[in-house]
């Protein structure tokens, strides 16, 4: 079963593993995420939406694809739309991607420092976590809306943080 203070923890656990920021897609069903949590700067995921960004991402069509982790920079030559190079603009300037799970129902974090790239150990770190958030999520089709809610909200304290 769901459990606001277990996926509560594990987002606090994902913030502090570095001064990173990211975005995480739990349960994504035909690319729709039943939860999503962003520490992207405001302007960045606002930019991303207003564009439809989501289509072209190629780090968004490896994670359906895939399970694992990817360097962003091994995805250069399919980012025909300069997703990439867009949120380099942004401050996302080094990232990986981590997709686990089923197809038909993945989790996928997407992780970015400004400055540096991404050490494994964070990384592999970032993973267990989104292994452990997917696995508190198992179920989550049987919560009510109001249970939904409680979780989507969430993501405001990430922001708040």
């Amino acid at each position: 079963m769901t459990e606001l203070d277990t996926i509560r923890r594990l987002l606090q656990r994902l913030s502090e593993i570095t001064d990173w920021r990211f975005a995480v897609g739990v349960r994504i069903r035909f690319a729709n995420p039943t939860l999503l949590y962003q520490t992207y700067p405001q302007v960045w995921i606002d930019y991303y939406n207003k564009e439809g960004l989501v289509f072209i991402d190629p780090t968004v069509r490896w994670a359906i694809a895939n399970v694992g982790i990817c360097d962003w920079s091994d995805l250069a030559d399919q980012d025909s739309g300069n997703v990439l190079g867009r949120a380099a603009d942004y401050g996302l300037k080094f990232g990986k991607a981590v997709s686990i799970g089923e197809s038909q129902s993945r989790t996928f974090g997407f992780f970015s420092h400004a400055s540096r790239k991404i050490e494994q150990h964070e990384i592999e770190s970032a993973k267990a976590v989104l292994e452990q958030l997917h696995q508190a999520t198992e179920g989550i089709d049987d919560l009510t809306e109001k249970g939904l809610s409680a979780l989507r909200a969430l993501n405001i304290s990430l922001h708040r943080a």
